[in-house]
Order: C-alpha cells, then sequence, then structure tokens
C-alpha cells in the first residue's frame, strides 16, 4: 500500500492498494457513512430526456460516494464498495457500486469525519509490509497436490491436482513427469520470482519433486524450503503453518501472528488462566486494568460495541489485536462472540 496524500485536519487519506493483502486491508478501514472517491465506469447520460438505451457505453468518471455497505468477495478477489453518489458528473443522489479489483487498481480517497487509532495503525502495517514475499506452498505426496499461498489476509487455496497414478492398470506407466509438470506449470502463474517456494508433504515425493524441479525450472527453485509434514493437501499447510515453518522464512505475518493469540488464548481457557471472554466478561477487565491484550473480530469491531471496547483498551494502555475471521482461527475465535482478552492478572 502507498499513501499518496493524508490531512487527517480534514479527514482525507488517499491511497494506492497494490495488492489483494491491500484490498482486504480497505475492507478493514473503510466503513458505513464513509464518503469514498475513485474512478470508475458508468453509463454515461443521454441527452433525449436522459433515457439510456441498453446499448448506452460505460463511461469513466471519478464519482464520491456515501458508503452504505462494503463487501470482499475473497475468491473473486474484489471488494465492492456501495453507496450513494454525492460527487460526479451525473446521477447524484443514484446509487453505485465502486469496485477494488485484483487485476485493476486505481488510487483512492477515503474521508472520514474521525479515523479510528485502529484504522491508521492498520494502514501503517499496509505500508510497512508493502514489499514482503507473498510465500507459495507446494503440499504433496505420490498421489495428489496442493497450491496454495499465504497471504497477510490468510491462508488462500489455489487448486488440488491428481497425479493420476492410482487406479491405473498398466503400473509401467509413469505418471511422475506430467504430474510434477502440472503443479510447476500453476506454481509459475502464482509465485513471483523474488518469494521462496515452501515444499512441504509426508515421504520422499517432494524431494523428488526438488530435484525434477531444479532440472526443468532452475529460477523457481532458486530459493525453496522443504518441511516434512503428516498428510499432503491444505491439511499438510496448516499443519507446517502450526510448525513454525513461516517464521523460519519471514519475521512477520498476521495471519501466523493472529492464530498464535488465538491458540494462547485457548490454552488458557481450558487451564482456567489469565484470560476472560464474552462481551461484559471484557468490558468488566478492561475497566479493572485487568487486560494485557484485547482480542476482538473485524466484524465485532464495526459495531458500536466493538468501537467501546477499542477504546477503552486504549485508555487503559491494552494492546488490540483485530481478528480476520476468514481463516481457520479467526472462525474458531468467532465461534465464543469475536470477544476475548489475555489477562495481565486474574480479577
Amino acid at each position: 500500500m502507498k499513501v499518496i496524500f493524508r490531512d487527517l485536519k480534514h479527514g482525507e487519506i488517499k491511497l494506492m492498494p497494490e495488492n489483494l493483502d491491500d484490498i482486504w486491508h480497505l475492507y478493514n478501514i473503510i466503513d458505513e457513512g464513509d464518503l469514498v472517491r475513485m474512478v470508475t465506469f458508468r453509463t454515461s447520460e443521454q441527452k433525449d430526456d436522459k433515457i439510456r438505451s441498453k446499448k448506452a457505453e460505460k463511461k469513466r468518471m471519478k464519482l464520491g460516494i456515501r458508503v452504505k455497505e462494503v463487501k470482499f468477495h475473497e475468491f473473486s478477489d474484489m471488494l465492492r464498495i456501495q453507496g450513494v453518489i454525492e460527487e460526479g458528473p451525473q446521477d447524484l443522489g443514484s446509487y453505485h457500486t465502486l469496485n477494488v479489483d485484483a487485476e485493476d487498481m486505481d488510487k483512492i480517497s477515503i474521508i472520514k469525519e474521525e479515523w479510528k487509532h485502529h484504522q491508521l495503525e492498520r494502514i501503517d502495517e499496509a505500508v510497512r509490509l508493502r514489499n514482503q514475499s507473498i510465500l507459495t506452498f507446494v503440499s504433496l505426496d505420490e498421489d495428489t497436490a496442493t497450491i496454495a499461498v499465504l497471504r497477510q489476509s490468510g491462508l488462500q487455496w489455489v487448486t488440488d491436482i491428481d497425479s493420476k497414478r492410482s487406479g491405473k492398470m498398466d503400473e509401467s506407466i509413469d505418471t511422475t513427469k506430467e504430474y510434477f509438470g502440472e503443479i510447476i506449470s500453476v506454481v509459475k502463474t502464482n509465485k513471483d520470482n523474488d518469494s521462496p517456494l515452501i515444499i512441504i508433504g509426508p515421504g520422499f515425493t517432494k524431494e523428488h519433486f526438488i530435484e525434477y524441479g531444479r532440472s526443468k525450472e532452475p529460477v523457481i527453485f532458486g530459493k525453496y524450503f522443504t518441511h516434512g509434514t503428516s498428510c499432503a493437501g491444505i491439511n499438510g499447510v496448516q499443519e507446517a503453518i502450526k510448525m513454525g515453518v513461516v517464521e523460519k522464512i519471514t519475521k512477520e505475518n498476521r495471519l501466523v501472528f493472529e492464530t498464535r493469540l488465538i491458540e494462547r488464548l485457548f490454552e488458557e481457557i481450558k487451564k482456567d488462566g489469565l484470560v476472560t471472554y464474552g462481551e461484559q466478561e471484557v468490558i468488566n477487565a478492561l475497566k479493572n486494568g485487568a487486560v494485557e491484550r484485547l482480542l476482538i473480530s473485524d466484524t465485532m469491531v464495526r459495531t458500536l460495541r466493538g468501537e467501546e471496547l477499542l477504546r477503552l483498551a486504549k485508555q487503559t494502555n491494552s494492546e488490540s489485536t483485530i481478528i480476520n475471521t476468514m481463516h481457520d482461527a479467526g472462525k474458531k475465535f468467532e465461534g465464543i462472540g469475536g470477544i476475548g482478552a489475555l489477562l495481565r492478572f486474574k480479577i
């Protein structure tokens, strides 16, 4: 993320998103009621009494909309900002949707009555991590392979590939080259040249894959890491992440950080330790100065109660972390209400 312009006195920050993680950050920054300015496409007005034909051309124009709803479509890599047009050459008062697409990003201005502390922190985080590599995983055994990428926003499954080895009548037919070749083809599409490749799985298939890959695509396999797991597939990727593979490669990844916090929360719950969860329980702990770190889900933070919790955390010098509910640990956290706290002392 790049910050193009910042004027907090008038509540405006202009940003340039650069990748899918930045779109996810924007989802967590833009609120209902904000004014958002962006270049978009809209059907131009017709001269003949403004009646629009079905084939009217859509023209590029800059609009400012008052936000009513924000939706992040993780599978289409798109952010949809819906609202009422307040600024622009036409259709003032009409509804319009601004699309922030990972394939075609443009500058976006966000104007708020008041910027919240956690929103400014998120922008700073996005800027700080703008050059961090996206990690590409290949999790395979002799039967199947899963390709996934780890972003700041979470783990994204790309595809599964079948080796076509099992079930063949003629066992003398070796499909290994075709299997490995198909995996590499997908990796080439999803991996940046400078980012490391993480190859994991049980048994020796991963070593055979590395040997084949280094001979065929030395650039892609110029920087790779390997790790043994008990299984292949997406479960193997999650196992590797829990075993600390990511920390060996990069010091900072938000998914890993959030997962560690949620694991610690549930460990403390099991042993009735320095932890509390639930709305009123956490509020009481904050008011008593007992909270070391507030954990709050990204859905809860959009509510008035969520804003109150963050305000209390700031007043009592408690750390706070907003948990993404799109990854597994976040879903688990949401299952207990999306509000929890790690404590300095029991109350």
